[in-house]
Formats: C-alpha cells, sequence, structure tokens
C-alpha cells in the first residue's frame, strides 16, 4: 500500500494580504530571490567555524549521518514547494530559468556536479576545508534550485522587524555561547538566525513550508554531553537487558554482566557503538522528515513519533542478538567481522521496513478528514 505523501503543489494558507506570483522582470521578486541566497551564503559564512566544528563529528559512526541531514531538509522544502511546475512544468511548457541565464534544470546539475567535484576533490585530498567548501556549494546551490520560481508575497514592515528581531535573538544567543563557551546554543543559534531571514525575505508564507525544513537540520548537530553522556550508558544497558531475554527465549545459554553478554563462554561487550544511539539518531530524524512529508490525520503522525524510540530499540537488539548467534556458530573472523560492521547498515532498512509496515496499518485502521486533520504538518491558517 502506497505512503499518502503531501503531493506537490499544496499550499500554505495565507499569511500575507497579497498572493504572489513568481516572474525574473518583477523585481521585487528578483530582489527577493537574491537576498535570500545571499543572507544564507553570509549566514554559512558567519558560522563557518562552529560548521566544520560539528563536521569533525561527521566522521564519527554515531553522527556520520550528519552529511545527509541537509540534502534531506532540502527534499523537505522541495516536496512542501508551493510552485512545482518551476521546475517541472506541464508538457509544452517551458521550465523556469536562473535569472533568464539557463534552464533550471542546468543549474540544477551544474551545481550538483561542481558540488560533488570539489566535495569529492577535497576528500581524495584529505582537504577539509575544500571538502567542506564543496559540501557548502551543495546545499546553497541546492537552496537556490529549489526556491526557483517560488513566489515571495508582499512583507510587511511588521513582518520585516519580527524576521530581523529573531535574526538578532539568534546573534545574541551566540555570542552569550562564546561568553560562556556552551557551544550547543552556538550551534542551535544558527537555526535561529536561519529561520530568523526566512521570516525577514519572505514573511510567513515562506515560513509556514520553509520552516519545517530549517528545523529539521537541528539533527545534523551531535547531541549535547550532557544529555549524551548519561543516554548512551542507559541505551547500553537497555540493549543488554532486552539481548539478554532474546537469546534466553531462544534457548541460548546467556549471562549477563552489566553490558557484557556471555554466551556459551563467549563474552561480547555492548560497547557505545552498539547501545542503538547511532540508530536512534537516525531513525528519529527519517520518522520526523516521514511525518513533515505524510498527509494523514495528526493521531497517524502522532503514533509513527511515538513508535519511533520503541522500533529502533527493537532493530538494534534484533543486531545484537544476530551477532551474538553469528559469534557462536561460526570462528571465521571475516564472517564476523562483516556481521559486526555491516549489519548495522542493514538494520535501518529493516527499521524502515517496519515503519512502513505500521504506517500501512494506520492507512487501514484511520481515514483522513479531508480539511480537518488531513493537512500537512506546519501547513494552515495561522493569525498574522
Amino acid at each position: 500500500m502506497a505512503v499518502d505523501f503531501l503531493q506537490p503543489g499544496v499550499q500554505a494558507a495565507p499569511f500575507e494580504e497579497e498572493q504572489a506570483t513568481f516572474s525574473w522582470a518583477d523585481q521585487y521578486q528578483k530582489l527577493s530571490y537574491a537576498g535570500l541566497i545571499g543572507l544564507v551564503a553570509l549566514l554559512i559564512y558567519s558560522y563557518w567555524d562552529m560548521l566544520t566544528y560539528v563536521a569533525e563529528f561527521w566522521e564519527k559512526d554515531q553522527y556520520s549521518h550528519g552529511y545527509i541531514i541537509p540534502l534531506i531538509a532540502l527534499y523537505l522544502m522541495w516536496s512542501r514547494r508551493p510552485n512545482p511546475t518551476a521546475q517541472e512544468p506541464p508538457r509544452g511548457q517551458a521550465e523556469e530559468t536562473f535569472f533568464g541565464l539557463m534552464p533550471a534544470s542546468l543549474f540544477g546539475k551544474s551545481v550538483a556536479g561542481a558540488g560533488a567535484a570539489i566535495t569529492g576533490l577535497g576528500w581524495q585530498m584529505q582537504n577539509y576545508p575544500l571538502e567542506g567548501i564543496g559540501w557548502a556549494i551543495l546545499c546553497l546551490g541546492g537552496l537556490a534550485y529549489v526556491m526557483i520560481g517560488q513566489p515571495f508575497s508582499k512583507v510587511g514592515d511588521a513582518t520585516r522587524y519580527a524576521g530581523l528581531g529573531i535574526v538578532l535573538l539568534g546573534f545574541a544567543a551566540r555570542f552569550v555561547a562564546g561568553e560562556y563557551e556552551i557551544e550547543p546554543i552556538n550551534r542551535y543559534s544558527f537555526l535561529i538566525c536561519l529561520f530568523g531571514v526566512v521570516v525577514l525575505v519572505g514573511g510567513w508564507r515562506l515560513a509556514a513550508w520553509a520552516g519545517p525544513a530549517v528545523g529539521f537540520l537541528f539533527f545534523m548537530y551531535p547531541l549535547p554531553s550532557m544529555i549524551e553522556r548519561p543516554l548512551l550508558m542507559n541505551m547500553q544497558l537497555i540493549a543488554a537487558v532486552f539481548s539478554e531475554i532474546a537469546l534466553v527465549i531462544l534457548g541460548q545459554p546467556v549471562v549477563r554482566q552489566g553490558a557484557v553478554i556471555n554466551v556459551d563462554g563467549i563474552p561480547l561487550e555492548v560497547a557505545t557503538a552498539c547501545s542503538g544511539m547511532r540508530m536512534l539518531t537516525i531513525f528519529i530524524g527519517l520518522s520526523v522528515a516521514l511525518v513533515l512529508l505524510m498527509k494523514r490525520p495528526w493521531w497517524d503522525r502522532f503514533t509513527i513519533l511515538l513508535t519511533a524510540i520503541p522500533i529502533a530499540i527493537f532493530v538494534n537488539v534484533i543486531r545484537i542478538v544476530l551477532i551474538s548467534l553469528t559469534y557462536r556458530v561460526t570462528e571465521n573472523e571475516v564472517v564476523r567481522e562483516v556481521m559486526h560492521n555491516q549489519g548495522g547498515l542493514s538494520m535501518i532498512f529493516f527499521a524502515m521496513g517496519l515503519l512502513y509496515l505500521l504506517q500501512a496499518l494506520l492507512d487501514r485502521l484511520t481515514v483522513a478528514e479531508d480539511g480537518i486533520d488531513g493537512q500537512p504538518m506546519g501547513v494552515g491558517p495561522l493569525a498574522t
């Protein structure tokens, strides 16, 4: 059964008095487009030291998914954009251009090719600044491509001031973070500033469909250490306890001491890398992305979010049990290593399969009420 995703072209309810149409001949539209891309570029430059610091965490297994989070955020914007015909016009109509210089599709391919080439070159040379520049080109160029043809409504002075105030609030938070060396606040202040730029340039109408993508960038950051450390310890113990229960049910001779599982004399430690934290952070992020894309009643979306953590724990326990059984039945180091190292990657697909089955079950049990609860999250009438 197909997942009922939000279809392109679903628009937010009006937040401004005037519903605009996009045209490069319209000076307001052109300046708004250039202003948004330019301000985001300046923001990335301003926070470059923070972003390069965060990228160091992405080199670790625990947060290796951080690289793809900005790309998923761009896909969220792409799926929610109000004018999908700009890049995908009906047959017989011309697609929108990039400032009248080239077709949107050619611009997108050029940016993707240049960004991927620079990123790959930096990775090959182990030149991390060059790799970061390539990744920035991919993300900023992706934003420029998604925004081609998307209309900018007239923004009132009150909304402009609100957007400016949000930006200043973000920079104030960054100043406080630098003064008192609170790095997590420094990271999250980037999201505050980015949302402020969206409101400043495009008003609440743009924030309605682009704001959720900005919020989704939260998942590219590592958890604050004061949260991560106790969570890791608890996740290790939970994984070990439930794995012991599963092995006992399967009739295996198992003894557990803390986070160490002894299966028929073979000690296996549930290390931090096997605690399930990686699976948990990735899977919660994917679940949130799914919820933002779904066109289902709020209770369906809430159920999916609620079950994300149990599914992640369940899948990680299955992985540990399979590793334990593999170590017991074979002494082949190659097989053991493949099962240990590659098992985690395959489990994410298993978890997504369980999520799909849950969505299919909810699709049979509940009926979307169009116009009441069938609206996607972040899209609906709000007061100006």
